[in-house]
């Protein structure tokens, strides 16, 4: 299987643009200091006047080809997904309360780790309980090994937890992807039609007529119907596991174990890369994952209500 390819957690056309805004702004600083200086009657002044002009136009066109720079990464990769954007301004749903990472310790009080064990014994062959028991990265695994073992080299991008993974599969000795597959974990809830949408406008600007989105949920009905439109195989949790059950024994056993590989109940957190952990704010009683790297990561996830017996330890 080829090399995984992974993405930072910072978006890069931002960190351009950040790196635009100085030039500009020393540009058009220098420029205006230099526009007082030669209106002034002192001629002293003017030679100065004439060595700051100098440096501006070196000074703006840096800039400008930074800001083309920054502009055209956005245009080819899109936005960044919600889960990797800096989460001390990312809301996060708990109950009917929405908490802002910064505002944890103000309004819920200390926070409490718990420990956190499987609510339920692993399946023992593959079915809907699967997708419900893993976390995101290892769903992403499994779409990668699933996709693999037709034949494909495989190439995988994350995205992070509600971004999915784009999965690029190329045939032996090639250069370009032959396919696209976009991988989406979120079980019990429906891929909307911007999603879709989305993904074709992804495809697209590869050059691939044809790819797949598969989900651990479904599709609304919208969403489907623009995937058969548009060229687009559109893989629900039965369709996932109908392909599936066409893979021979070792491999619905490779499968499986990649599903319950490590603590696969606890998610990743997107921006460090580690388990999270289970935490209960002390004042509201509320639960939810956490980052182990918090205070100064404040990346969140939401404990779903309805779980079943936790397993004894």
């Amino acid at each position: 299987m080829g090399a995984m390819h992974r993405r930072s957690g910072k978006d890069p056309a931002r960190q351009v643009l950040g790196m635009a805004i100085p030039f500009l702004a020393l540009g058009g600083a220098l420029w205006l200091a230099s526009w007082v200086l030669a209106r002034s009657d002192d001629t002293l002044l003017q030679p100065l006047a004439e060595s700051l002009r100098v440096p501006v136009p070196w000074l703006l066109l840096a800039g400008a080809l930074l800001l083309a720079a920054a502009l055209g990464m956005r245009l080819r990769h899109g936005a960044p997904p919600a889960s990797r954007l800096d989460s001390s301004h990312m809301p996060s749903q708990m109950g009917n309360t929405t908490l802002f990472g910064s505002q944890l310790d103000s309004r819920l009080g200390d926070l409490v780790a718990e420990p956190s064990r499987p609510r339920r014994p692993p399946a023992q062959a593959w079915n809907t309980q699967v997708f419900r028991d893993i976390e995101w990265q290892r769903f992403e695994a499994v779409c990668t090994i699933l996709f693999g073992q037709a034949g494909y080299e495989i190439r995988s991008a994350p995205q992070g937890a509600d971004g999915g993974a784009d999965i690029w599969l190329y045939s032996a000795h090639a250069d370009r992807p032959a396919a696209m597959v976009r991988s989406l974990h979120r079980p019990g809830k429906k891929v909307a039609l911007k999603e879709v949408q989305a993904f074709r406008e992804a495809m697209a600007s590869h050059g691939l007529p044809q790819g797949t989105f598969a989900t651990s949920g479904t599709f609304s009905a919208e969403a489907r119907a623009f995937a058969k439109a548009n060229g687009v195989n559109a893989l629900d949790r039965l369709a996932l596991l109908a392909m599936i059950s066409q893979r021979t024994a070792q491999q619905k056993n490779e499968l499986l174990d990649v599903a319950y590989q490590g603590e696969y109940w606890r998610p990743t957190c997107v921006n460090c890369g580690t388990k999270m952990v289970e935490r209960r704010a002390r004042k509201k009683g509320r639960t939810f994952w956490g980052c182990t790297d918090y205070p100064r990561c404040n990346f969140m996830l939401p404990v779903q209500e309805a779980r079943g017996p936790q397993l004894n330890s």
